[in-house]
């Protein structure tokens, strides 16, 4: 589910686990699985994002008017919609993440400008016009974007909540779940998780500094939340191992640290993108020349259960499958050991389905070329994606 970074100067303050350098992990041998082309579900879409629950998948688009405003869809399983609402206070609001919750509301997450301070009139006078010239009343500049908003809509397009706090950050990710929302956010100086339950705000837990990166996050009912990036500094003590390596945090529930774990190569850049709910967690790996898609299946300890690589260009999402599967989304870069008929060509995103042993099992690639930026998992309708051409694209649960 969907953001943008930059960071401040904090350490942090609680407990970590050792680093860890993750070593392959042994897995049965791939079976050979034929290529299939990916079902169109729509051929146009103006959306930036995507989420679907059993009932309904979502979109939001940011539009321009007299303000920025946002335009969330609701659209059933055939493609029909199914209501239309549009944000809009009167302030400028640019929404960059959308997740929905179990009872079906829809959480809206971006920023919103503060309301203007009102001015007393001052009657102009001529020495300010000596020339007579009419002048355009032109309208004020927007002001900044200083606050993290987030809107609650319901089942049925109903907007039934919206918080604000002042803050000046971009959102990266978010994620909800029965005990409240998760919100990645992150400005020039340091990356930061600040939480939103029953209404409030917690205070902001900073992570490290510019060197630590995080993009990717998911939240558990009970409130724990883990996060995954990348860092190229000390955290908690522990040295760097590579050029940069991949990271993965638990935050407690209390809102403190309680482990850090860190993916390592000599000379190595790594970077965890992507994550379901169930720590099924994918990322990049950049070793000299060679590129790779880091496909790991991870337990609450960070331990591995198993992992694949695969050449590709290097960004890798992860979604979740129908009967425990997994999906990874890639570009490969050179032939894909255990897939036929497909060839590889430069843009061209491929859809894997590993099952819950990590045993590849199916390989969907779209009919055209074209890139997917984001996916969503429906328990109903199966995985949706959305192309840089707009389309959505899906693979029906079987």
């Amino acid at each position: 589910m969907i953001a943008r970074k930059n960071l401040l100067n904090k350490y942090l303050t609680s407990a970590v686990i050792a680093l860890i350098a993750m070593t392959p992990v042994a897995q049965a041998a791939p079976k050979t699985v034929s290529i299939k082309p990916l079902k169109v579900f729509s051929q146009s879409s103006s959306a930036e994002a995507i989420v679907a629950n059993s009932k309904a998948i979502y979109t939001y688009e940011n539009i321009m008017g007299l303000s920025a405003d946002i335009k969330v869809r609701a659209f059933d399983f055939t493609g029909t919609e199914i209501w239309s609402q549009t944000v809009d206070s009167g302030l400028d609001e640019v929404a960059t993440a959308m997740a929905v919750d179990s009872q079906g509301t829809l959480w809206l997450v971006g920023n919103k400008a503060i309301a203007p301070q009102s001015e007393s009139a001052t009657a102009a006078t001529g020495a300010l016009n000596p020339d007579g010239i009419e002048i355009e009343d032109i309208q004020e500049l927007r002001p900044d974007m200083k606050n993290i908003s987030v809107w609650q809509i319901s089942a049925t397009g109903e907007i039934i909540g919206q918080t604000s706090i002042e803050t000046v950050a971009l959102i990266d990710a978010i994620s909800v779940s029965l005990s409240g929302l998760s919100i990645l956010a992150s400005r020039e100086s340091e990356p930061f998780l600040i939480t939103l339950s029953q209404g409030k705000f917690s205070k902001e837990l900073k992570i490290g500094t510019a060197k630590t990166k995080l993009g990717a996050i998911t939240r558990s009912n009970d409130g724990t939340t883990y996060l995954f990036g990348s860092s190229s500094e000390i955290l908690g003590g522990k040295k760097l191992v590579g050029r940069v390596d991949g990271i993965l945090i638990k935050i407690a529930k209390t809102g403190s640290i309680s482990s850090v774990a860190r993916s390592s190569a000599p000379k190595a850049i790594r970077d965890w993108q992507s994550t379901t709910s169930s720590l099924f967690v994918t990322g990049s790996v950049k070793s000299g020349t060679t590129v790779e898609s880091a496909i790991t299946k991870f337990n609450s300890s960070f331990v591995p259960s198993w992992t694949t690589r695969i050449s590709s260009t290097g960004r890798t999402m992860a979604s979740s499958g129908v009967s425990g599967s997994f999906y990874a989304i890639l570009e490969p870069t050179s032939a894909i050991k255990g897939v036929t008929g497909f060839k590889v060509v430069k843009g061209q995103s491929v859809v894997l389905q590993f099952d819950s042993k990590g045993l590849l099992i199916s390989a969907f690639t779209p009919a055209e070329i074209t890139s997917i930026i984001t996916s969503t998992y429906s328990s109903t309708a199966g995985l949706f994606l959305l192309t840089t051409d707009g389309k959505i694209l899906q693979i029906p649960n079987t």
